[in-house]
């Protein structure tokens, strides 16, 4: 089965060029070519990766798809089910529940989900000095260069997307 078929479609606009992007976006991802040109007749397409995670040690992922975060992510029904890829956190000082939160892609934007850790989850917005606690079970959407605290450890997302 091709890759394209797998990925979620969304809504969206070409560019001049063909490439498919986020109705939102100024430029296009790929060629840079400005976006005010293009009338934007929108249609559905494959979502393209919205951007990276960056982890504190310095792994990198792909935001192409759902993650699960935690110590035992592959506990969680959505990660049994393929819905969801497991990203395991080793964690010595307890801090990290076993599902702690989930990174979930909707649409064109990241959100972050808190799982019902016991110790929270937290988003730092770029340039913050605060870093406000994530409801529980409530989707927060996060913005490139937005940290994610959960125990001692974190990730930042990061993307070519500035809408």
């Amino acid at each position: 089965m091709p890759a394209a078929a797998t990925q979620p479609l969304v809504e969206g606009v070409d560019c001049k060029n063909g490439h498919f992007n986020d109705p939102a976006v100024r430029f296009c991802q790929l060629c840079g070519i400005a976006m005010l040109q293009v009338t934007h007749v929108t249609r559905l397409g494959p979502r393209p990766p919205l951007g990276v995670l960056l982890l504190d040690n310095g792994m990198t992922l792909r935001a192409d798809a759902d993650y699960v975060v935690g110590r035992e992510p592959e506990r969680d029904a959505d990660v049994a089910a393929g819905r969801a890829r497991p990203l395991r956190i080793a964690d010595s000082h307890g801090g990290i529940s076993r599902r702690h939160l989930r990174i979930r892609l909707s649409g064109w934007q990241v959100q972050v989900l808190d799982l019902g850790s016991a110790n929270g989850t937290f988003v730092q917005e770029p340039g913050a000095q605060e870093a406000p606690p994530v409801p529980p079970a409530q989707p927060v959407t996060i913005r490139p260069g937005t940290k994610v605290i959960f125990g001692r450890r974190w990730l930042r997302y990061e993307s070519h997307r500035n809408p």
